[in-house]
């Protein structure tokens, strides 16, 4: 009497795998397909961005991103249509911002920047709109930023800077 041979188990077949394989490709599309690399131009965001190094962002549609207070984003400049700025958000909706003595207070904690990004002698208060950001450059002296803007309106900003 011949020895019992169980059935062989299939792995799926190469048409379910092509499948599976398309859709997760469909799903990861709209992510990867979003990244950007660019050079960092002027000297806005030094020292933590160099004239001329190269970064890389996310770009995200519309309602997408969350933004955080602290991370470097890009945004497109709401006055030179086609540009791109690189700041870090200080304020967010409803934030309360108070600049006196080199210093920032957002909501009435101190907040820690990099050296060079506030001068000792810029005095402003400003609440951030609903619908808006308060961006920053690191080097204040030569950042054309929020403050000289106002608010960014936040259907401006594109992403996050990544790494």
């Amino acid at each position: 009497m011949p020895a019992f041979v169980p059935p062989v188990r299939r792995s799926p077949s190469p048409w379910w795998g092509r499948q599976a394989s398309f859709v997760l490709l469909a799903l990861a599309l709209p992510v990867l397909g979003t990244l950007h690399v660019a050079p960092v131009r002027g000297a806005s965001m030094e020292p933590t961005l160099e004239n001329g190094q190269t970064v890389l962002y996310q770009a995200l549609p519309f309602g997408w991103y969350v933004p955080q207070r602290g991370e470097l984003v890009v945004f497109h400049a709401p006055t030179e249509p086609g540009h791109r700025y690189v700041k870090r958000i200080v304020g967010l909706p409803g934030d309360e911002l108070r600049f006196a003595a080199g210093k920032l207070r957002v909501n009435g904690r101190l907040v820690t920047l990099p050296e060079g990004a506030i001068e000792t002698d810029f005095r402003l208060s400003v609440r951030v709109p609903a619908d808006c950001f308060y961006a920053l450059g690191d080097h204040a002296k030569v950042s054309y930023d929020s403050r000289r803007l106002g608010p960014v309106p936040l259907r401006l900003l594109i992403g996050p800077l990544l790494g």
